[in-house]
């Protein structure tokens, strides 16, 4: 006899069930306008404030699993085709790749965007449009210090990310670019258009975590003394996610080059005096 399961078969979870144990932490799980027990009396899922909390708490969440490099918040092999050449050299132009289009040192194009759930770009490659689609992808330079004058060539060759663009020399041929980026994921908080028992949180075990978030949101507004209480159930769950993903790194067995000039080429060193 097969054993069985609690959870069914979506693993993540629901809207629903983020706001159902969040009214349960707050005493609010009574029966409301539809005499439904659960559905709470003042932070119904049409709440505003409920709603407010909700997308605090994931959007915060998100930042944390992102900085201990959880890979559900990878975004890789996105794929923009046909980045237009250049007329004509000129080393005062660069070209840039942002959410709102592609700039390519004088005019915007809405055809290459970044991903709207970009948050970091990592990496990026590049091969010539004109190649086949099993084409090889080459890995870009880095810029930290800025981009080096220069006269265009055949390839983009090197990027810099500032002001939440992708910016680069240009090219003297269209080029394909890779990207791999750290994500986010769109808010659907909207209970007009979007079934909280059908929405789901796509980060696995996160349901704790973000209630604690909300939890935390709400002391500061109606419960300040419970704010040391928010505060250690947060840490306590956020402790476990991020354990879980490095858990999971240590894994993996990874290699670096010794420490000397050879460690630090192409990446900004600083230090603080």
């Amino acid at each position: 006899m097969a054993e069985a399961v609690i959870g069914g078969n979506i693993r993540y979870p629901s809207l629903q069930s983020i706001a159902d144990l969040f009214r349960s932490s707050i005493n609010d799980s009574f029966a409301g306008a539809t005499n439904t027990p659960g559905e709470g009396l003042v932070m119904t899922n049409d709440n505003p404030d409920l709603l407010t909390f909700m997308a605090s708490g994931i959007s915060d969440m998100y930042s944390d699993l992102r900085n201990v490099g959880d890979p559900a918040l990878l975004l890789d092999n996105y794929i923009l085709l046909g980045i237009p050449a250049l007329a004509q050299q000129d080393s005062t132009v660069q070209v840039s790749l942002s959410y709102a289009g592609y700039f390519n040192g004088f005019t915007w194009s809405d055809l290459w965007k970044l991903p709207i759930s970009c948050q970091t770009v990592e990496r990026i490659w590049e091969r010539w449009s004109s190649t086949s689609p099993i084409g090889t992808f080459v890995p870009m330079t880095p810029a930290p210090f800025g981009l080096t004058p220069c006269a265009q060539g055949d390839r983009m060759g090197q990027w810099e990310m500032r002001q939440n663009a992708i910016w680069m020399p240009g090219a003297m041929l269209p080029v394909d670019l890779r990207l791999r980026c750290r994500i986010t994921f769109p808010e659907v908080l909207d209970p007009t258009n979007v079934d909280f028992t059908t929405a789901y949180v796509p980060i696995l075990g996160c349901k704790n975590a973000v209630v604690a978030k909300m939890l935390g949101s709400y002391a500061v507004r109606f419960a300040p003394e419970l704010i040391p209480v928010a505060e250690a159930r947060e840490d306590k769950f956020m402790f476990k996610l991020k354990l879980e993903v490095n858990r999971q790194m240590q894994n993996t067995e990874y290699q670096r080059i010794e420490y000397g000039d050879e460690a630090t080429e192409g990446f900004g060193v600083w230090s603080q005096l």
